[in-house]
């Protein structure tokens, strides 16, 4: 066995997350770069990430940035990795990529920036037997992001995450109200160590360089094994995990859709935690899983 698979193995014997090594080798896409800007958001799109996220901005501050991947990743039993950036297992195969600003169809080109009041991309792909269909819609006030999942054959999954956000290792402390309603809270040492570890109706982190807090809240809750919804606390970033999949086998013909939105609010050190409760309760009474920025 070579040295890079015995590694890769060993780190999700660890229960390490998949961003733990970075992919080399061959790409879902063109290393290509497109912006997406309403009022209060610019997301950056990377083809040479399966046309996933690669940066969150809110009115001029980095919320999240290139390091770390985002969207979906799977791993079946064996420990090698598929889908966004990562290749360890196999290339995630874009289908088609289809990017609208106010209804309007946009190519997806290099260096290109869109603005508009509601821009939204489509993507169909494969990860090996999962078809997936990701929905990415910008708004002024929010960012949606939905994934549709279809097991075409029964596969032993070693680990799967439907989402994954790595924010700023300048964040200090989070927050979050957990399945059964409990609030509970705490703060990084970029140790490596994972927080959080609950099914969650929503979190929050909070960056007092940045002035800004941003909340990931779900529709539904997003019912997670072994780590579930949990920050991995590193010196390069305190990335957010939703695990739906662990050490189990999914039959053939399942189907799976879960979705979040986030929104970020300015805010100071001793107020944040107010301002986040006013945010859920103003998402979770907007529609946003439907039309966010529409109320």
């Amino acid at each position: 066995m070579s040295v890079r698979p015995f590694l890769l193995a060993s780190l999700l014997l660890a229960g390490i997350p998949a961003t733990a090594l970075v992919a080399a080798g061959p790409k879902p896409g063109p290393v290509a770069y497109v912006t997406l800007e309403t009022r209060d958001y610019r997301v950056e799109l990377a083809g040479d990430r399966a046309w996933t996220i690669s940066r969150i901005v809110h009115r001029g501050a980095e919320i999240t940035g290139r390091t770390g991947f985002y969207g979906t990743v799977f791993a079946a039993e064996g420990g090698r990795w598929i889908g966004t950036g990562h290749n360890e297992g196999g290339v995630e195969q874009v289908v088609s990529a289809v990017l609208t600003v106010d209804g309007q169809s946009r190519e997806l080109t290099d260096g290109a920036v869109h603005r508009g009041a509601r821009l939204e991309l489509r993507k169909q792909s494969r990860l090996g037997p999962i078809q997936l269909e990701a929905i990415y819609t910008v708004t002024d006030d929010a960012i949606l992001e939905r994934h549709h999942y279809h097991f075409t054959e029964e596969v032993k999954v070693a680990t799967m995450y439907a989402f994954m956000h790595p924010f700023l290792p300048s964040t200090q402390a989070w927050m979050a109200e957990t399945a059964d309603g409990r609030r509970v809270e705490g703060g990084f040492d970029d140790g490596g160590g994972h927080r959080l570890r609950e099914d969650v109706r929503w979190t929050a982190i909070h960056d007092p360089s940045a002035r800004r807090a941003t909340l990931v809240w779900s529709p539904e809750v997003i019912e997670g094994r072994e780590l579930k919804t949990f920050y991995w606390d590193k010196n390069v970033y305190h990335k957010l995990y939703h695990s739906i999949y662990a050490k189990t086998t999914v039959p053939a013909g399942t189907r799976r859709e879960v979705a979040v939105v986030l929104r970020c609010v300015e805010t100071g050190e001793s107020d944040w935690k107010p301002a986040v409760n006013d945010l859920v309760k103003e998402t979770a009474q907007g529609g946003f899983h439907q039309q966010p920025g529409s109320r």
